[in-house]
């Protein structure tokens, strides 16, 4: 299992490869930088290839509200 820094939060988990591309495209207009965690599967889904991968979208902490934003959703405020 790959671990993750303390300091990046996953800001989208188990895409497809469509939605990676289409939020990858938000992310680099907003000049915000992210990190692909790709899932591939082993076994009989191999034979589908690339298809059947997921992928989790991970940015910095710093970056996690401006990234929500930009995405259109909104984002709950912490309370400090």
């Amino acid at each position: 299992m790959s671990e993750f820094n303390t300091n990046e939060r996953v800001l989208r988990a188990d895409i497809t490869m469509e939605e990676c591309k289409q939020i990858e495209k938000v992310l680099r207009k907003n000049n915000i930088s992210y990190y692909e965690r790709w899932k591939t599967h082993s076994g009989i889904f191999k034979l589908f290839g690339n298809k059947t991968a997921k992928c989790d979208i991970l940015i910095h902490m710093d970056s996690y509200e401006t990234a929500k934003e930009a995405l259109g959703e909104k984002v709950k405020k912490g309370k400090g």
